[in-house]
């Protein structure tokens, strides 16, 4: 609560801001009185394993003109993981800021009782409890079955009906909340179907564009390419495994190395690499963990300390009132941040961000240098 008024927190890329999120945002008031959203959103790296479609900056300008409140960056190596780490990342910032009173999220099959189960389940078989339910899933895989197909056949001896593939961050989130004993109150809002996706927007941007597009409106994975191959051909002259990075297997590494001498595209490349055990995203993740060199050990390190610092976007007129709530080492223009503090230069999670912000501006060529934006405040 701030001043008595409800806060309702949201985790977000907007890649881009669409009419689903504006109806999402809307159901959050309507439903649930809340007077102020304030949402973590991806920053300069998405969850799929690709540079956001367009910059943080904008999106973030975009999101407070469409209803948002406070915008807060959400660090790479969160934004740039695996569902369950994407939404860990996300709640503990909106745990740590102490007046975020309810978290929503849309839900296609909108019962958040068995989604509170599934969250559940799925923390049980992490810690190992849910032996016959790993029993099965071995078994269904060495069957021949991806890794998603075999555990949705695995899963349907534990709960009836379909597991929805959009309820998955959903469940991802309920899970955070669990491991950080949260006691937000949590609320869902039915997605609603019919609305265009984030997916089939970029879609549509990229055939309207067509040979025209001088590519400086949007970014696209394939320009990281000559970037990541240089960065292999360093590591391998340098002898550094690559294993060493985050969420890179050994048999993926391997993988990655036998294939580099074909000289696929990226997108190709990576189509070469996934397989029944690595996903699409999975696979991109783990070659952009590589590039941006954030290693298996360091990152490991950092999931469960608190935050070093707060990244803060945007703010509406309405959120300003938020702002002196925030914590002390929330950051609202980074160059005079950094100037006051050098030694924020030497935080992980800092040079983490600082090099992803870096090599996107190298990619989107109309931004500006990341610690010249100003805080957007409207």
């Amino acid at each position: 609560m701030i001043n008595g008024k409800k806060v309702a927190g949201v985790v977000s890329e907007f890649n881009p801001f669409h009419k689903g999120h504006e109806y999402l945002l809307r159901g959050i008031r309507q439903d649930f009185q809340a007077e102020y959203i304030v949402t973590v959103m991806s920053g300069d790296f998405v969850q799929r394993g690709e540079p956001a479609f367009f910059s943080k900056f904008e999106r973030a300008e975009k999101a407070v003109n469409k209803g948002i409140d406070l915008v807060i960056q959400l660090p790479v190596l969160y934004s740039l993981a695996s569902s369950e780490y994407f939404a860990y990342g996300a709640i503990k910032i909106l745990e740590e800021l102490s007046f975020v009173d309810i978290l929503v999220f849309g839900s296609e099959s909108y019962d958040l009782n068995r989604l509170r189960s599934l969250a559940k389940f799925f923390l049980r078989e992490k810690e190992g409890q849910e032996k016959e339910y790993q029993k099965q899933l071995k078994e269904f895989m060495a069957q021949g079955n991806s890794y998603p197909r075999a555990r949705e056949i695995a899963l349907e001896a534990f709960f009836t009906g379909e597991i929805l593939a959009n309820d998955g961050l959903g469940i991802s989130y309920l899970m955070a909340l669990e491991r950080l004993h949260s006691s937000m109150e949590v609320g869902i809002i039915r997605r609603n179907l019919h609305l265009a996706s984030a997916h089939s927007i970029r879609k549509d941007i990229r055939e309207s564009c067509g040979k025209d597009c001088d590519h400086r409106c949007y970014t696209e994975a394939e320009k990281l390419y000559p970037f990541l191959r240089y960065r292999l051909m360093e590591l391998k002259r340098d002898k550094i495994a690559l294993d060493s990075f985050w969420d890179v297997s050994s048999d993926l590494a391997n993988r990655i190395e036998a294939s580099f001498a074909k000289k696929l595209p990226f997108t190709q490349w990576i189509q070469y690499l996934k397989g029944k055990n690595y996903t699409y995203s999975r696979v991109s993740r783990s070659l952009l963990h590589i590039l941006l060199d954030i290693r298996e050990e360091e990152a490991r390190e950092e999931l469960d300390k608190v935050s070093s610092y707060y990244r803060i976007l945007a703010a509406s007129s309405l959120g300003r009132d938020l702002l002196s709530h925030l914590p002390p080492n929330s950051i609202f223009r980074l160059g005079n941040a950094l100037k006051e503090h050098p030694e924020w230069e030497n935080i992980r999670l800092m040079k983490w961000d600082l090099f992803a912000g870096q090599l996107f501006q190298e990619i989107y060529l109309t931004g500006r240098e990341e610690r010249r934006e100003k805080f957007i405040k409207l």
